[in-house]
């Protein structure tokens, strides 16, 4: 049969806490002392010869408690001691003294000088009875977690013995008599209820600050203090109640008082001796603990940790310093510790040696701790001084082809145009790009690019004289520095590095040609850094890129452009803004005949930037550089919700009825949402979608002709028109109109322009009408100046015309004159 391992259950009254067991006994004492008053004590058996002998034997206990509270509390552990301590025990000593005069001087006893008599019993009674009534309810008052010290202490106990001492000589010398507290046949005595009630009073209330403290703390010191007052307090209830010296309420509160002292005791002994040395005991099991963490932490540590006593000699060390040192704990146990670490304090970086080996570098952390001890961390470091080292070769040169990277050649270049000024010499920069290299990344894969960038380095180091430089910036560009150099020198160098550029590579078999362009910029004579010299190298090599030059030297012009440039993006990007831009309309007029021939049946939105402090600066200044940016978005956006607003606006007004075209760029078209966009547009001014026009060019088209004609059937389906801008000008199928859903085919004015005098240009306008008339399209024709131009687009069917014979871009409020004008000549009224 299996053993039950169990453990028997404890008796009911032992599982109970502290509190509730003085509770449970307090309310039964309680009870006690009401059936007592009931009546009960008549029926307890109680003779009143025996009082004489149980009152000495219990006053007797009481003066050893008090006196056991005293020295308890006096000698408590620890150097600084609770308040209400130093409050209780030498309070104790005075009730106990109190009590012990109190006993002398009760009837039969040899009093002091004389025999007992009751007036001085009666005093010492109350003397103690009050001290204790008032200590209790101070130790209800008092703070809980301060303490005092030892002269604080010393302070309460001689304030203690003089109280006792003045008590007693009112109770001895009767200076003040007081009046009497019971006499024979009249029981009790006015004076006598009222201090028991006044004991009663301020017992109860110390009970219960003490009761709700002990309810917050959950202390046991807080409990038994209010043990103790509870039943002083029931005390004085029962001496309240007796009617003879020798009654049975007499001796019970008697009883209830050395309970009371009891308890006094016990919280005494809590507080001043039993926490104090569990305090102690944790401390200690923290002392333990933590030195097993420490030695655990030393053990799992990363760095090297040597601990010396205070003669410097090495006490301990862990795992990580005997790998380090190459020495065993035991081994290294008594060496001195400058035999592993130098001396010094807090050294950041030093050479610290094996026992049996080599110097190695390490950071090493000393300090001397409170106990005289010295403690060392050691951290190796050599291989953060390696990785440092090959970190600095990987920031310093190009992995791909071993040459020094950008920010090494800065460097070099700085020291090299220090030296060529304290010389009086002068020196180039020249930066050489691979043009059009992805073609190599495309079709022979990025390996076929690393290949080649590694033979250009190869082929361009054998150009180079003893000293000057060579470095890769990055992708496909190289920088080159030439000192002793000048303008002769570097131009003969460019020649020779574009020469070799133009040797053919072999990739897979296959000999491939690249081409370079070469940015050259000499030492100017004013101030100028690396940085600054390497970027007019830089600008000098786009703009031989650009131009189609092989190689350009830098000059002024070339900075100035580019600054203007970039001013002249960031004035564009307020004037988005801010709300510069406005909008000029060049009309589109009938001259195919009909009812409107003449007339203005449209208008071209023209975007216009004016520029409180520039003017009004052309498009050409400022639409590539949108373009470029991305702005031309915006622009664009802008512009078609712009001329929306104005169409309607002169619709509403009842002028003439005319289409609105906005022009779209390539960016705007290729952008996800464009019929949304426009709808939008719409929607928002209020114009019919039959007064819009849209213009794309026809390389836009002609990029992805399937994506295009699914955005132009999405625009077409809005209900708005489509044209063709500048047709003729691209290379491209005419296969496409077939498919696309247009309605006009604009005739780029490069054709209109020399109609008259040259065949070619005359036939191809008059071949663009027909293909348009064919396809059921309308020919305008842009850019018409002369009346015999217009006079042969008449000739030839061309539909609308647009240009300056008939008026330049105007501004809103005169295009409304043009209409107003026309609409009463046509006898029209306008709103």
């Amino acid at each position: 049969m299996k053993a039950d391992t169990k453990s028997s259950p404890r008796p009911w009254l032992r599982r109970m806490s502290t509190g509730r067991r003085l509770a449970l006994l307090v309310a039964a004492l309680a009870a006690f002392t009401a059936w007592l008053a009931l009546g009960g004590a008549a029926v307890l058996p109680w003779q009143p010869r025996w009082y004489q002998s149980l009152h000495t034997a219990v006053e007797v206990f009481s003066v050893v408690v008090a006196l056991l509270v005293f020295s308890t509390g006096w000698h408590g552990i620890g150097r600084r001691t609770p308040v209400r301590v130093a409050l209780l025990a030498p309070a104790a000593l005075a009730v106990g003294l109190f009590d012990l005069g109190h006993l002398m001087a009760a009837e039969g006893m040899p009093g002091f000088g004389g025999p007992g008599n009751a007036a001085t019993n009666m005093a010492f009674w109350l003397a103690a009875r009050t001290l204790s009534a008032l200590a209790l309810l101070g130790a209800a008052l008092a703070p809980r977690e301060r303490t005092v010290g030892r002269a604080l202490h010393r302070a309460a106990l001689v304030a203690a013995l003089g109280l006792v001492s003045l008590a007693s000589w009112q109770a001895l010398g009767d200076p003040f008599p007081l009046p009497a507290a019971w006499g024979p046949g009249r029981g009790l005595a006015a004076f006598k209820t009222g201090c028991e009630l006044a004991l009663i009073a301020a017992n109860a209330l110390a009970a219960c600050l003490l009761l709700v403290r002990a309810l917050d703390t959950g202390l046991r010191t807080d409990r038994y203090l209010a043990a103790a007052a509870a039943m002083l307090g029931l005390s004085s209830a029962t001496f309240f109640m007796y009617g003879t010296p020798g009654d049975v309420f007499n001796v019970v509160g008697h009883v209830y008082k050395v309970i009371a002292y009891l308890f006094l005791y016990r919280a005494i002994y809590v507080a001043a001796v039993l926490s104090p040395y569990l305090r102690l005991q944790r401390s200690e099991r923290s002392l333990v603990e933590s030195e097993n963490k420490f030695r655990g932490l030393m053990e799992a540590a990363p760095d090297a940790i040597v601990l010396a006593g205070a003669d410097g000699r090495i006490a301990m060390m862990n795992a990580r310093a005997e790998q380090m040192f190459g020495v065993a704990r035991e081994a290294a146990a008594g060496l001195p510790l400058e035999m592993l670490v130098p001396p010094g304090a807090g050294l950041d970086e030093t050479s610290c040696r094996r026992l049996h080996a080599g110097a190695f570098p390490a950071e090493v952390r000393r300090a001397a701790l409170p106990t005289g001890q010295q403690m060392a961390v050691v951290r190796d470091v050599s291989e953060r001084r390696r990785l440092e080292r090959a970190v600095l070769e990987q920031l310093t040169c190009d992995a791909l082809t071993g040459l020094p990277n950008r920010a090494r050649i800065l460097e070099a270049l700085d020291e090299s145009i220090d030296g060529a000024r304290r010389l009086g010499r002068t020196l180039a920069v020249l930066v050489l790009d691979l043009d059009e290299f992805r073609k190599i990344n495309s079709g022979y894969g990025w390996s076929g690019g690393d290949d080649v960038l590694r033979e250009c380095a190869e082929r361009l180091t054998l150009l180079l004289q003893p000293g000057d430089l060579l470095a890769r910036q990055g992708g496909n560009e190289f920088i080159v520095v030439q000192k002793n150099s000048g303008a002769a020198a570097a131009e003969a160098l460019a020649g020779s590095l574009l020469e070799c550029m133009r040797e053919p590579y072999v990739l897979q078999g296959q000999r491939v040609f690249l081409a370079a362009s070469v940015g050259v910029a000499l030492l100017p004579p004013h101030p100028c850094d690396a940085e600054e010299l390497l970027q007019m190298a830089q600008v000098a090599m786009g703009s031989a890129r650009a131009e189609g030059h092989a190689y350009r030297f830098h000059t002024a012009e070339m900075a100035e452009a580019i600054r203007e440039r970039v001013d002249m993006e960031a004035l564009l990007r307020h004037a988005l803004e801010w709300g510069q831009l406005v909008l000029q309309f060049q009309p589109r007029v009938r001259v195919g005949g009909g009812e409107r021939d003449g007339a203005i049946v449209g208008v071209e939105a023209l975007v216009r930037w004016r520029h409180p402090v520039l003017g009004l600066v052309p498009p050409g200044r400022f639409i590539p550089i949108a373009e470029e940016t991305g702005m031309i978005e915006e622009l664009d956006l802008w512009v078609l919700r712009e001329a929306c607003v104005r169409a309607a606006g002169w619709r509403r007004r009842g002028l003439p009825p005319l289409r609105v075209s906005v022009n779209l760029s390539a960016r705007q078209f290729q952008q996800a949402g464009l019929a949304q966009r426009v709808r939008a547009a719409l929607e928002h001014s209020g114009l019919p979608p039959c007064a819009l026009e849209l213009e794309i060019t026809e390389s836009t088209v002609m990029r992805d002709t399937g994506e295009a004609a699914s955005v132009l059937r999405s625009l077409k389906a809005l209900g708005i028109a489509l044209s063709i801008d500048d047709f003729g000008t691209g290379y491209s199928s005419l296969s496409y109109l077939k498919r696309f859903p247009l309605d006009v085919l604009k005739i780029d004015r490069s054709f209109v322009k020399d109609v008259i005098d040259d065949p070619n240009d005359a036939a191809i306008t008059c071949a663009i009408i027909a293909l348009a008339h064919g396809l059921n399209l309308e020919a305008v024709a842009e850019g018409v100046e002369t009346r015999a131009q217009l006079d042969f687009l008449k000739a030839h069917g061309c539909d609308e015309i647009q240009g300056y014979y008939f008026s330049p871009p105007v501004w809103p409020e005169q295009l409304e004159e043009m209409l107003e004008k026309e609409s009463a000549a046509n006898g029209m009224t306008v709103k």
